[in-house]
Protein backbone atom coordinates (compact mmCIF):
# COMPACT_ATOMS: atom_id res chain seq x y z
CA UNK A 1 0.00 0.00 0.00
CA UNK A 2 2.81 2.39 0.90
CA UNK A 3 4.64 1.57 -2.32
CA UNK A 4 1.55 2.33 -4.39
CA UNK A 5 1.16 5.67 -2.59
CA UNK A 6 4.80 6.59 -3.26
CA UNK A 7 4.40 5.67 -6.92
CA UNK A 8 1.23 7.77 -7.12
CA UNK A 9 3.01 10.74 -5.61
CA UNK A 10 5.90 10.26 -8.03
CA UNK A 11 3.51 10.15 -10.99
CA UNK A 12 1.74 13.29 -9.83
CA UNK A 13 5.03 15.14 -9.46
CA UNK A 14 6.12 13.93 -12.89
CA UNK A 15 2.91 15.15 -14.48
CA UNK A 16 3.21 18.52 -12.76
CA UNK A 17 6.75 18.89 -14.02
CA UNK A 18 5.70 17.87 -17.49
CA UNK A 19 2.69 20.14 -17.73
CA UNK A 20 4.01 23.33 -16.16
CA UNK A 21 6.96 25.33 -17.49
CA UNK A 22 10.05 25.54 -15.34
CA UNK A 23 11.86 28.85 -15.33
CA UNK A 24 15.21 29.81 -13.94
CA UNK A 25 14.89 30.30 -10.21
CA UNK A 26 15.36 34.04 -10.36
CA UNK A 27 12.73 36.69 -9.70
CA UNK A 28 13.33 40.36 -8.98
CA UNK A 29 12.68 41.66 -5.50
CA UNK A 30 13.54 45.25 -4.66
CA UNK A 31 16.48 44.77 -7.03
CA UNK A 32 17.33 42.39 -9.86
CA UNK A 33 20.00 39.72 -9.99
CA UNK A 34 22.65 40.46 -12.57
CA UNK A 35 24.81 38.24 -14.76
CA UNK A 36 27.14 38.60 -17.70
CA UNK A 37 25.70 38.05 -21.18
CA UNK A 38 28.11 35.11 -21.68
CA UNK A 39 26.89 33.39 -18.51
CA UNK A 40 23.34 33.48 -19.88
CA UNK A 41 24.20 32.28 -23.38
CA UNK A 42 24.19 35.65 -25.15
CA UNK A 43 26.69 37.16 -27.57
CA UNK A 44 28.37 39.92 -25.56
CA UNK A 45 30.11 41.39 -28.60
CA UNK A 46 26.82 41.76 -30.47
CA UNK A 47 25.31 43.60 -27.50
CA UNK A 48 28.39 45.80 -27.11
CA UNK A 49 28.23 46.70 -30.80
CA UNK A 50 24.56 47.65 -30.57
CA UNK A 51 25.28 49.71 -27.45
CA UNK A 52 28.10 51.53 -29.27
CA UNK A 53 25.84 52.31 -32.21
CA UNK A 54 23.15 53.72 -29.92
CA UNK A 55 25.72 55.88 -28.14
CA UNK A 56 26.91 57.09 -31.55
CA UNK A 57 23.31 58.10 -32.32
CA UNK A 58 23.04 55.71 -35.26
CA UNK A 59 19.52 54.64 -34.26
CA UNK A 60 17.96 57.95 -33.32
CA UNK A 61 16.89 58.89 -29.83
CA UNK A 62 16.95 55.69 -27.78
CA UNK A 63 16.80 56.44 -24.05
CA UNK A 64 17.36 52.99 -22.55
CA UNK A 65 18.18 49.39 -23.42
CA UNK A 66 17.72 46.59 -20.91
CA UNK A 67 18.17 42.88 -21.64
CA UNK A 68 17.11 40.17 -19.18
CA UNK A 69 17.58 36.43 -19.53
CA UNK A 70 16.55 33.75 -17.07
CA UNK A 71 15.33 36.51 -14.76
CA UNK A 72 18.75 38.18 -14.56
CA UNK A 73 19.76 41.56 -15.95
CA UNK A 74 22.59 40.97 -18.38
CA UNK A 75 22.68 44.47 -19.85
CA UNK A 76 21.33 47.83 -18.69
CA UNK A 77 22.18 51.19 -20.22
CA UNK A 78 20.66 54.66 -20.35
CA UNK A 79 21.40 57.23 -23.03
CA UNK A 80 20.83 60.87 -21.99
CA UNK A 81 19.55 63.43 -24.50
CA UNK A 82 18.97 67.13 -24.04
CA UNK A 83 15.28 67.17 -24.93
CA UNK A 84 14.80 70.65 -23.55
CA UNK A 85 17.16 72.02 -26.17
CA UNK A 86 15.91 69.66 -28.87
CA UNK A 87 12.32 70.79 -28.35
CA UNK A 88 12.98 74.47 -27.71
CA UNK A 89 12.00 75.58 -31.20
CA UNK A 90 9.18 73.05 -31.53
CA UNK A 91 6.96 73.99 -28.59
CA UNK A 92 3.66 75.37 -29.88
CA UNK A 93 0.23 75.81 -28.37
CA UNK A 94 -0.76 75.10 -24.81
CA UNK A 95 1.71 73.17 -22.70
CA UNK A 96 0.56 70.06 -20.86
CA UNK A 97 0.34 66.27 -20.99
CA UNK A 98 -0.76 66.12 -24.65
CA UNK A 99 1.80 68.57 -25.99
CA UNK A 100 4.50 66.20 -27.18
CA UNK A 101 7.17 68.91 -27.09
CA UNK A 102 6.51 69.75 -23.43
CA UNK A 103 9.58 68.33 -21.64
CA UNK A 104 7.63 68.15 -18.38
CA UNK A 105 5.71 65.24 -19.93
CA UNK A 106 7.74 63.91 -22.86
CA UNK A 107 9.52 61.68 -22.85
CA UNK A 108 10.11 61.84 -19.08
CA UNK A 109 7.63 62.95 -16.44
CA UNK A 110 8.79 66.18 -14.82
CA UNK A 111 12.48 65.35 -14.77
CA UNK A 112 12.00 61.95 -13.11
CA UNK A 113 13.05 58.49 -14.30
CA UNK A 114 9.45 57.76 -15.29
CA UNK A 115 9.37 57.38 -19.07
CA UNK A 116 6.29 57.62 -21.25
CA UNK A 117 5.07 54.25 -22.52
CA UNK A 118 2.81 55.80 -25.15
CA UNK A 119 0.86 52.96 -26.79
CA UNK A 120 2.72 50.28 -24.85
CA UNK A 121 0.16 51.37 -22.22
CA UNK A 122 -2.37 49.40 -24.27
CA UNK A 123 -0.68 46.12 -23.33
CA UNK A 124 -1.08 47.03 -19.65
CA UNK A 125 -4.80 47.62 -20.29
CA UNK A 126 -5.03 44.21 -21.92
CA UNK A 127 -3.53 42.62 -18.82
CA UNK A 128 -6.01 44.43 -16.59
CA UNK A 129 -8.86 43.25 -18.79
CA UNK A 130 -7.69 39.66 -18.39
CA UNK A 131 -7.64 40.13 -14.63
CA UNK A 132 -11.10 41.72 -14.70
CA UNK A 133 -12.54 38.76 -16.62
CA UNK A 134 -10.91 36.26 -14.25
CA UNK A 135 -12.30 38.13 -11.25
CA UNK A 136 -15.80 38.27 -12.77
CA UNK A 137 -15.90 42.06 -13.04
CA UNK A 138 -16.19 41.69 -16.83
CA UNK A 139 -18.26 38.74 -18.12
CA UNK A 140 -15.99 37.81 -21.04
CA UNK A 141 -14.79 38.77 -24.50
CA UNK A 142 -18.22 38.05 -25.99
CA UNK A 143 -19.74 40.87 -23.94
CA UNK A 144 -20.91 43.83 -26.01
CA UNK A 145 -20.64 47.59 -25.76
CA UNK A 146 -24.27 47.62 -24.63
CA UNK A 147 -23.35 45.22 -21.81
CA UNK A 148 -20.17 47.00 -20.76
CA UNK A 149 -21.07 50.66 -21.25
CA UNK A 150 -24.75 50.79 -20.24
CA UNK A 151 -24.42 54.37 -18.99
CA UNK A 152 -23.56 55.48 -22.52
CA UNK A 153 -27.05 54.62 -23.78
CA UNK A 154 -25.84 53.38 -27.17
CA UNK A 155 -28.90 53.33 -29.43
CA UNK A 156 -27.36 52.19 -32.72
CA UNK A 157 -27.95 48.40 -32.67
CA UNK A 158 -24.81 47.65 -34.69
CA UNK A 159 -22.62 49.68 -32.35
CA UNK A 160 -24.34 48.24 -29.29
CA UNK A 161 -23.53 44.71 -30.54
CA UNK A 162 -19.77 45.27 -30.95
CA UNK A 163 -17.97 42.69 -28.82
CA UNK A 164 -15.04 43.19 -26.49
CA UNK A 165 -13.12 40.68 -28.59
CA UNK A 166 -13.29 43.01 -31.59
CA UNK A 167 -12.34 46.01 -29.47
CA UNK A 168 -9.26 44.18 -28.19
CA UNK A 169 -8.14 43.26 -31.72
CA UNK A 170 -8.85 46.69 -33.28
CA UNK A 171 -11.71 45.37 -35.43
CA UNK A 172 -14.92 47.07 -34.26
CA UNK A 173 -15.54 48.70 -37.66
CA UNK A 174 -15.53 52.40 -36.76
CA UNK A 175 -14.37 54.98 -39.26
CA UNK A 176 -10.97 56.07 -37.96
CA UNK A 177 -7.87 57.59 -39.53
CA UNK A 178 -4.82 57.16 -37.30
CA UNK A 179 -2.14 54.85 -38.66
CA UNK A 180 -2.39 56.01 -42.27
CA UNK A 181 -1.36 59.62 -41.59
CA UNK A 182 1.35 61.28 -39.51
CA UNK A 183 0.65 61.98 -35.86
CA UNK A 184 1.62 65.55 -36.69
CA UNK A 185 -1.19 65.84 -39.24
CA UNK A 186 -4.20 67.64 -37.70
CA UNK A 187 -6.61 65.35 -39.59
CA UNK A 188 -5.35 62.36 -37.57
CA UNK A 189 -8.22 61.17 -35.39
CA UNK A 190 -5.81 60.47 -32.52
CA UNK A 191 -4.94 64.18 -32.50
CA UNK A 192 -8.51 65.33 -32.96
CA UNK A 193 -9.85 63.21 -30.11
CA UNK A 194 -7.31 64.72 -27.69
CA UNK A 195 -8.86 68.11 -28.37
CA UNK A 196 -12.27 66.97 -27.09
CA UNK A 197 -13.56 66.62 -23.54
CA UNK A 198 -15.01 63.13 -24.11
CA UNK A 199 -12.77 60.69 -25.96
CA UNK A 200 -15.14 57.72 -25.79
CA UNK A 201 -18.04 59.90 -26.88
CA UNK A 202 -16.02 61.08 -29.87
CA UNK A 203 -15.45 57.48 -30.95
CA UNK A 204 -19.03 56.37 -30.41
CA UNK A 205 -20.25 59.18 -32.67
CA UNK A 206 -18.12 57.88 -35.54
CA UNK A 207 -19.97 55.93 -38.24
CA UNK A 208 -19.38 52.23 -38.80
CA UNK A 209 -17.73 51.57 -42.15
CA UNK A 210 -17.16 47.81 -41.86
CA UNK A 211 -18.84 44.88 -40.11
CA UNK A 212 -17.23 44.18 -36.76
CA UNK A 213 -14.47 41.60 -37.00
CA UNK A 214 -13.92 42.16 -40.71
CA UNK A 215 -11.23 44.85 -40.90
CA UNK A 216 -8.24 45.66 -38.70
CA UNK A 217 -7.85 49.41 -38.22
CA UNK A 218 -5.53 50.70 -35.51
CA UNK A 219 -7.52 52.99 -33.21
CA UNK A 220 -6.15 54.22 -29.88
CA UNK A 221 -9.59 55.14 -28.56
CA UNK A 222 -10.71 51.52 -28.84
CA UNK A 223 -8.42 50.95 -25.87
CA UNK A 224 -9.95 53.89 -24.02
CA UNK A 225 -13.29 52.09 -24.14
CA UNK A 226 -11.76 49.41 -21.92
CA UNK A 227 -10.61 51.88 -19.28
CA UNK A 228 -14.20 53.00 -18.88
CA UNK A 229 -15.47 49.40 -18.93
CA UNK A 230 -13.26 48.12 -16.11
CA UNK A 231 -13.59 51.22 -13.94
CA UNK A 232 -17.37 51.18 -14.29
CA UNK A 233 -17.71 47.45 -13.64
CA UNK A 234 -15.32 47.35 -10.69
CA UNK A 235 -16.43 50.61 -9.11
CA UNK A 236 -12.87 51.77 -8.57
CA UNK A 237 -10.40 54.00 -10.44
CA UNK A 238 -8.26 52.02 -12.85
CA UNK A 239 -5.00 52.98 -11.14
CA UNK A 240 -6.36 51.61 -7.84
CA UNK A 241 -7.41 48.42 -9.64
CA UNK A 242 -3.94 48.14 -11.19
CA UNK A 243 -2.16 48.73 -7.88
CA UNK A 244 -4.24 46.06 -6.16
CA UNK A 245 -4.15 43.33 -8.79
CA UNK A 246 -1.18 44.00 -11.10
CA UNK A 247 1.37 46.59 -10.02
CA UNK A 248 1.31 45.55 -6.37
CA UNK A 249 2.12 41.87 -6.91
CA UNK A 250 4.94 42.85 -9.29
CA UNK A 251 6.46 45.39 -6.90
CA UNK A 252 5.81 48.36 -9.20
CA UNK A 253 5.56 51.31 -6.80
CA UNK A 254 6.43 54.34 -8.88
CA UNK A 255 4.47 55.41 -11.95
CA UNK A 256 2.45 58.28 -13.36
CA UNK A 257 -0.84 57.84 -15.19
CA UNK A 258 -2.58 60.60 -17.12
CA UNK A 259 -6.29 61.23 -16.72
CA UNK A 260 -8.49 61.36 -19.80
CA UNK A 261 -10.83 64.37 -19.87
CA UNK A 262 -13.93 62.40 -18.87
CA UNK A 263 -12.25 61.31 -15.64
CA UNK A 264 -11.09 57.81 -16.57
CA UNK A 265 -7.42 56.89 -16.89
CA UNK A 266 -5.72 57.33 -20.26
CA UNK A 267 -4.85 53.79 -21.36
CA UNK A 268 -4.31 54.69 -25.01
CA UNK A 269 -0.88 56.08 -24.16
CA UNK A 270 -0.89 57.65 -20.72
CA UNK A 271 1.27 55.46 -18.46
CA UNK A 272 4.81 56.37 -17.36
CA UNK A 273 7.16 53.83 -15.76
CA UNK A 274 10.81 53.30 -15.05
CA UNK A 275 12.27 50.92 -17.66
CA UNK A 276 13.12 48.23 -15.11
CA UNK A 277 9.50 48.23 -13.92
CA UNK A 278 8.33 47.85 -17.51
CA UNK A 279 10.69 44.85 -17.60
CA UNK A 280 8.81 43.37 -14.63
CA UNK A 281 5.61 43.60 -16.63
CA UNK A 282 7.28 41.95 -19.63
CA UNK A 283 8.69 39.17 -17.46
CA UNK A 284 5.22 38.49 -16.06
CA UNK A 285 3.96 37.74 -19.56
CA UNK A 286 7.08 35.82 -20.54
CA UNK A 287 6.38 33.57 -17.55
CA UNK A 288 2.75 33.02 -18.51
CA UNK A 289 1.21 35.37 -15.97
CA UNK A 290 2.98 33.85 -12.97
CA UNK A 291 5.04 35.92 -10.55
CA UNK A 292 7.18 34.06 -8.06
CA UNK A 293 4.53 31.45 -7.35
CA UNK A 294 1.46 33.69 -7.71
CA UNK A 295 -0.76 33.51 -10.80
CA UNK A 296 -1.32 37.22 -11.35
CA UNK A 297 -2.87 36.90 -14.82
CA UNK A 298 -4.48 33.66 -16.06
CA UNK A 299 -2.06 31.73 -18.25
CA UNK A 300 -4.83 31.22 -20.79
CA UNK A 301 -5.27 35.00 -21.08
CA UNK A 302 -1.55 35.41 -21.75
CA UNK A 303 -1.82 32.81 -24.49
CA UNK A 304 -4.91 34.38 -26.06
CA UNK A 305 -3.54 37.91 -25.78
CA UNK A 306 -0.30 37.20 -27.54
CA UNK A 307 -1.45 35.08 -30.47
CA UNK A 308 -1.89 36.89 -33.81
CA UNK A 309 -5.65 37.30 -34.20
CA UNK A 310 -4.68 39.61 -37.06
CA UNK A 311 -1.96 37.91 -39.11
CA UNK A 312 -0.67 40.98 -40.92
CA UNK A 313 -1.44 44.52 -39.83
CA UNK A 314 0.04 46.09 -42.97
CA UNK A 315 -0.62 43.80 -45.96
CA UNK A 316 0.19 46.71 -48.27
CA UNK A 317 3.77 46.71 -46.92
CA UNK A 318 5.48 43.37 -47.68
CA UNK A 319 8.52 44.25 -45.54
CA UNK A 320 6.37 44.90 -42.46
CA UNK A 321 4.67 41.64 -41.60
CA UNK A 322 3.62 42.10 -37.96
CA UNK A 323 0.58 40.47 -36.36
CA UNK A 324 -1.73 41.77 -33.64
CA UNK A 325 -3.32 40.10 -30.63
CA UNK A 326 -5.17 41.55 -27.67
CA UNK A 327 -3.28 44.87 -27.64
CA UNK A 328 0.03 43.08 -28.19
CA UNK A 329 2.11 43.02 -31.38
CA UNK A 330 3.42 39.69 -32.68
CA UNK A 331 6.74 40.61 -34.28
CA UNK A 332 7.83 37.05 -35.11
CA UNK A 333 5.21 34.31 -35.02
CA UNK A 334 7.66 31.40 -34.90
CA UNK A 335 6.20 29.74 -37.99
CA UNK A 336 9.56 29.74 -39.81
CA UNK A 337 11.39 27.91 -37.04
CA UNK A 338 12.85 31.09 -35.58
CA UNK A 339 11.97 32.12 -32.00
CA UNK A 340 8.57 33.70 -31.38
CA UNK A 341 8.76 37.31 -30.21
CA UNK A 342 5.88 39.56 -29.19
CA UNK A 343 5.67 42.82 -27.30
CA UNK A 344 4.18 46.22 -26.76
CA UNK A 345 4.78 49.14 -29.06
CA UNK A 346 4.65 52.79 -28.11
CA UNK A 347 5.10 55.77 -30.39
CA UNK A 348 8.65 57.08 -30.25
CA UNK A 349 10.23 53.70 -29.52
CA UNK A 350 8.71 52.14 -26.38
CA UNK A 351 9.22 48.39 -26.68
CA UNK A 352 8.71 45.78 -23.95
CA UNK A 353 9.78 42.63 -25.83
CA UNK A 354 9.24 38.98 -24.89
CA UNK A 355 10.94 35.86 -26.29
CA UNK A 356 9.36 32.96 -24.36
CA UNK A 357 11.43 30.18 -25.93
CA UNK A 358 14.64 31.77 -24.64
CA UNK A 359 13.29 32.99 -21.26
CA UNK A 360 14.31 36.47 -22.37
CA UNK A 361 12.80 39.93 -22.26
CA UNK A 362 14.09 43.33 -23.27
CA UNK A 363 12.97 46.92 -22.83
CA UNK A 364 13.76 49.85 -25.07
CA UNK A 365 12.52 53.37 -24.46
CA UNK A 366 13.13 56.36 -26.68
CA UNK A 367 11.74 59.42 -28.38
CA UNK A 368 12.10 58.93 -32.11
CA UNK A 369 9.32 61.33 -33.00
CA UNK A 370 11.19 63.98 -34.95
CA UNK A 371 10.24 64.32 -38.60
CA UNK A 372 12.83 63.43 -41.19
CA UNK A 373 14.55 60.79 -39.05
CA UNK A 374 15.87 57.61 -40.62
CA UNK A 375 16.28 54.75 -38.16
CA UNK A 376 15.52 51.05 -37.70
CA UNK A 377 12.95 50.05 -35.10
CA UNK A 378 14.55 48.84 -31.87
CA UNK A 379 12.53 45.61 -31.86
CA UNK A 380 14.16 44.63 -35.15
CA UNK A 381 17.65 45.52 -33.92
CA UNK A 382 17.13 43.42 -30.80
CA UNK A 383 15.78 40.42 -32.69
CA UNK A 384 18.46 40.38 -35.38
CA UNK A 385 21.42 41.21 -33.15
CA UNK A 386 20.58 39.54 -29.84
CA UNK A 387 17.83 36.95 -30.22
CA UNK A 388 19.16 35.26 -33.34
CA UNK A 389 22.67 35.01 -31.88
CA UNK A 390 21.53 33.61 -28.51
CA UNK A 391 22.28 30.10 -27.38
CA UNK A 392 19.23 28.08 -26.42
CA UNK A 393 21.08 26.57 -23.48
CA UNK A 394 19.88 27.17 -19.93
CA UNK A 395 22.20 27.61 -16.94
Amino acid sequence: MRKRTQNSIFCCLFLLAFNFPVWADSWPGETWETATPEAEGLDAKAIEQLDAEIRAHQHGYIDSMIIIRNGRVVFEAYYPHDYKTLNADLVTGESGPWNYWDVNYHPFYKGSKLHTLQSASKSVMSALMGIAIERGDIPGTDATLADLLPHRGITDPEKAAITLDNVLTMRPGFEWNESRVSYWDPINDAIQVENTDDWVGYLLEKPLVAPQGAVYNYNSTNTQLMSEMVSTASGMPLNTYAERYLFGPLGIKHYFWKDAPEGFKDVAGGIYMEPLDLARFALLFEREGQWNGQQVIPAEWVKRSTRPWVDDTSPESPDFNVGYGYQWWVYEDGSDGRPLMYGGWGWGGQFPLIVPELDMVAVFTGWNVYEGQDYEYAYRLFYDRVVLTASDSKP
